[in-house]
């Protein structure tokens, strides 16, 4: 999304602003930006009858565009706002906020609106909405003859919290297993919106952000990484199919400890920052695992070197890769290129590293070469299979 790019407005997408609500509960959490862009919306709101530019946003608002894109994703995790993708440009569809009683029966965003207010306040609020509720007749009831008047869409429907998970089961699950939230406010929204999208329970979601935490942090980049994983098919050779194997079946720290463990040496301070940086750019381990192996056959040395792992891992985490198996194929095209190329260097001076873990190295090795290169990596795999002996 840029200033310039165009938006319309959906059709048939009046929305009534409920100002009470969206001051006592939304506005604490979504703050005055996302507050300001909402009402932006629902004031300039013309039916779709024409386009608009985000830089009119920009200047009406007096926003920069981080601040935009930031405002629009708070909107769009709250269910206030979606931005669909038109062809060239946008369609911005606007969403009615919750009742205050549904919003304060709504697990998750009652339990974000107390770390802004405090207990007292919400529960201030919650007695506030009993007491609206006690003193409520429905129309139905005073007039039981409109009911036939009024049609299924003109009737009330309450709120569906079906996919709203139990927040307080979760972070009892974290304090068992000593996890902890990067930023808690984002990072609980998009819990939730994981949740919300593939229709789990709490609990399923909590299994995934477990699996995918850094450090005992929970990751969100990593949570949405392992969900746009893709199965990969294609004919992998032996040495190949024993690097994915091993590379799915340890986490990174497993892995670099049982490669350390055949250099009769052990982890340091730097290769566990080194193994959390990795892990920072979204990659996951069974993808972290396979640029360890390819480091360690290119540097002959007890410790991992930095330089040239980060070097494998920004190029994986800017390709996308989320596989051990897109791992393998993507050292595979490289080297197929190299072949194809015939511009690699024949005067390198020979060294007692493999060659083809380098990422870059155009491969115009000979049949006998080939050979080697193959025998020194499954052999440095059987030596994590036998655990180091």
């Amino acid at each position: 999304m840029k200033p310039n790019d165009h938006f319309s407005f959906l059709k048939n997408n009046r929305v009534s602003q409920d100002p009470t609500t969206l001051v006592q509960c939304y506005l604490p959490i979504i703050g005055q930006d996302a507050l300001s862009l909402y009402l932006y919306t629902l004031a300039f709101w013309d039916d779709g009858q024409k386009e608009h530019l985000f830089a009119s946003i920009l200047n009406h608002l007096n926003f920069g565009m981080d601040r935009l894109l930031k405002a629009f994703k708070i909107l769009t995790a709250f269910n206030l706002v979606t931005l669909y993708q038109k062809g060239d440009g946008y369609e911005l569809a606007i969403h009615p906020t919750l009742s205050q009683s549904d919003f304060l029966h709504h697990t998750v965003y009652r339990t974000l609106l107390e770390k802004r207010i405090g207990d007292t306040a919400v529960s201030d609020l919650r007695q506030e909405a009993a007491d609206g509720e006690a003193l409520t007749v429905h129309l139905s009831q005073a007039f039981p003859e409109i009911e036939e008047l009024a049609s299924h869409d003109e009737t009330p429907v309450k709120a569906d919290f079906k996919n709203d998970f139990d927040l307080e089961h979760f972070r009892q699950l974290m304090a068992r297993d000593n996890l902890r939230f990067q930023d808690e406010q984002s990072d609980v929204l998009e819990l939730f919106k994981i949740a919300d999208e593939k229709k789990w329970t709490w609990f399923e979601t909590y299994q995934l952000a477990k699996g995918t935490a850094v450090s005992q942090v929970i990751s969100i980049k990593r949570m949405r990484e392992k969900l746009a994983q893709e199965s990969v098919s294609s004919d992998f050779s032996p040495k190949e199919a024993t690097i994915i194997r091993e590379a799915k079946s340890k986490t990174a720290l497993e892995f670099l400890a049982g490669i350390k463990q055949t250099r009769n040496a052990g982890i340091i301070q730097a290769e566990r920052d080194l193994l959390k940086q990795m892990a920072d750019l979204g990659l996951l381990d069974e993808v972290i695992n396979v640029v360890i192996l390819l480091t360690f056959n290119k540097v002959d040395s007890a410790n991992l070197n930095e330089k040239y792992a980060m070097k494998v891992a920004n190029d994986y985490s800017y390709n996308k890769v989320r596989t051990a198996e897109e791992a393998v194929l993507r050292i595979r095209e490289k080297n197929q290129k190299g072949q194809e190329s015939k511009t690699a260097k024949t005067s390198q001076a020979k060294t007692n590293v493999p060659k083809w873990s380098n990422p870059e190295y155009k491969n115009t090795s000979s049949a006998e070469e080939l050979e080697e290169m193959e025998r020194q990596t499954l052999e440095l795999l059987a030596k994590l299979d036998n655990g180091g002996e």
